[in-house]
């Protein structure tokens, strides 16, 4: 019990201790404490033959005195299972209430790194976010280096837990001869989709990953840019003097971005030659930068979730490089407590460290509060086929071409005695691709085919339920022929799935005449004009089931089940 006690006091978790093997813990419960050198192994068999968790005491009765947990040790680690449903091991962290911070100021993690950073950082977005959450953070953001792969995951886990979230990015840029280390923070929607261009221009068009700085000045609107903590030097030399005034750096940077931070990052390395780089670096911009307007904030790079997961880092380096470098075991997420015992032991006595801390940390909330790009998540987006010159000469638009394609199709690799019998299966086909907007997906899928081909590259004949589709093998991307073959179109894509609603409705065509349309004004704020006769299915209240009128019946609140297809080529195409 003693060692219990002291792990929850290391990780500041409130408790009380109510019998010698009983504790209370606010915001959690009750727990038995199962000292594990008093029994055999943690299974055994019930009078059932089942394997059961192995407690020393009877559950049922635990449970009839309120008691709802079993902790004990396994090894290195202490974990508790909720005895009211199935065994499952739970690591003992961030459960209950934590013992208040005596720096208890607003704060905002910025400096994540997920597994998304291949073989360097750890732990998904819902690992860092309840850590975030226990420690009373309202926010949290992420700074992968090279990769956004992480943003959607965070958000989504974020959105589910009401934690705010910040989209993060690090990279190196180039200015001459240097190479910078820096961190965007998206603040806008255009903010991200310039961060989409900054993420295309380091790892698709540049071979070292890197980004030259005035490509990255084009693309810093609605971001915020953070100096790396290792940049001083090169941000000092921006001006060509030691005293460098904020106005030379607007003038160079943050012309281009929202705003402009040096990261401020005490966090050891463990490595020697490292922290005398780091610490120099730190040293440099309190002494040029700071004082002449280079904002600070505060950002620990954390790699894993605490002190005890940094072998977590070493694996993953190891697997990377085959040796491990720059190893530590202080880049965690740290409370701000442990944060503030580093400015301690850095700043001295001729500095305001509360102040310093203060204004480190308000700067993290300032960028986390400023941070409200998110992706768009109600709808799906489907490719869209850049036609070539030549393509829209020939075919005017993507779906004529789509349909011309397959009549080539069918031409070419039908008999003329099967042709009614695979048109109307094609017809079929074309009605479902149609409706679930899936025409540009398979036309960038036959671009991509017959590139390939083009260039002697080899491409297979078809795998899986895409040997199922007809409009595969007539636009030449699979050579399976699914009807002699008697395969599943449905595999492939079954309407159902989709939410389709065939036979359903008309939405306007191309003649609609001025006076035979009803305007419709759609929740999303879109407007549509219908033909008066346009038949439509809808979903009315105090209707059971839904009923078809006519679109000059339409009344207010009535829910229209649109078909994709009679949307996607009529609508669209007549930009309405």
């Amino acid at each position: 019990m003693e060692e219990l006690i002291n792990w929850l006091i290391t990780n500041k978790i409130k408790h009380q201790i109510v019998e010698d093997d009983l504790i209370a813990i606010p915001g959690f419960g009750l727990a038995f404490f199962q000292d594990m050198e008093n029994v055999n192994s943690i299974f055994r068999y019930d009078n059932n033959g089942e394997l059961i968790f192995n407690c020393m005491e009877d559950p049922e009765m635990l449970l009839k005195d309120d008691i709802n947990y079993v902790i004990f040790k396994f090894g290195d680690c202490w974990y508790y299972t909720d005895i009211r449903e199935p065994f499952k091991m739970h690591i003992l962290k961030y459960v209950g209430e934590r013992i208040p911070a005596e720096h208890n100021i607003p704060f905002v993690n910025l400096g994540i790194h997920t597994p998304y950073e291949l073989l360097n950082g750890s732990f998904m977005p819902g690992a860092w976010i309840r850590k975030a959450k226990h420690l009373g953070q309202t926010a949290i953001g992420v700074c992968d280096r090279n990769t956004m792969a992480s943003l959607f995951s965070l958000q989504k886990e974020c959105k589910a837990t009401d934690l705010g979230f910040v989209f993060g990015y690090s990279l190196t840029f180039i200015d001459g001869n240097d190479k910078v280390d820096a961190k965007i923070y998206v603040q806008t929607q255009q903010g991200l989709q310039n961060l989409l261009r900054i993420q295309k221009a380091i790892m698709v068009d540049s071979e070292d990953h890197t980004i030259d700085i005035d490509e990255l000045a084009k693309y810093g609107q609605g971001n915020v840019l953070v100096f790396g903590k290792l940049s001083a030097e090169y941000v000092l030399s921006i001006s060509g003097s030691d005293e460098i005034p904020a106005s030379d750096i607007k003038f160079k940077i943050l012309h281009y971005f929202d705003d402009v931070f040096f990261q401020v990052d005490l966090s050891e390395y463990k490595a020697e030659r490292i922290d005398i780089k780091v610490l120099n670096s730190q040293k440099l911009y309190f002494d040029k930068l700071y004082r002449n307007g280079l904002k600070p904030v505060l950002i620990s790079d954390n790699y894993y979730l605490d002190k005890d997961d940094a072998r977590n880092k070493i694996i993953l380096n190891k697997v990377a490089t085959g040796a491990a470098h720059e190893q530590s075991d202080d880049q965690y997420f740290k409370d701000l407590d442990e944060h503030f015992q580093m400015f301690q032991q850095t700043f001295g006595p001729d500095w305001d460290i509360k102040a310093l801390f203060s204004e480190c940390c308000a700067n993290t909330v300032e960028i986390a509060n400023n941070a409200s790009a998110a992706f768009e998540t109600d709808r799906n987006f489907m490719p869209k086929y850049d036609m070539t010159p030549e393509e829209t000469e020939k075919y005017g638009t993507s779906h004529n071409m789509f349909t011309q394609l397959l009549e080539d199709g069918l031409q070419r690799l039908v008999p003329a005695e099967k042709r009614e019998q695979y048109r109307e299966q094609m017809e079929y086909e074309k009605y479902i691709i149609e409706s679930t907007n899936n025409v540009d997906y398979l036309l960038v899928q036959y671009d991509t085919v017959n590139w390939c081909r083009r260039n002697g590259i080899q491409v297979g004949c078809g795998r899986g339920s895409a040997a199922g589709c007809l409009l595969l093998y007539l636009l030449g991307i699979t050579l399976i022929d699914p009807i002699k073959y008697n395969l599943i179109f449905e595999r492939f894509l079954l309407p159902e799935r989709a939410g389709l609603y065939q036979s359903d409705t008309t939405i306007i065509g191309e003649d609609v005449e001025a006076d035979c349309y009803t305007e419709v004004h759609l929740s999303n704020g879109q407007t549509l004009k219908l033909f008066n006769d346009a038949e439509l299915l809808v979903v009315r209240q105090r209707e059971e089931n839904p009923i078809r009128i006519y679109a000059d019946e339409l009344q207010e609140g009535d829910d229209i089940l649109f078909d994709n297809k009679d949307e996607l080529f009529t609508l669209n195409e007549l930009d309405i």
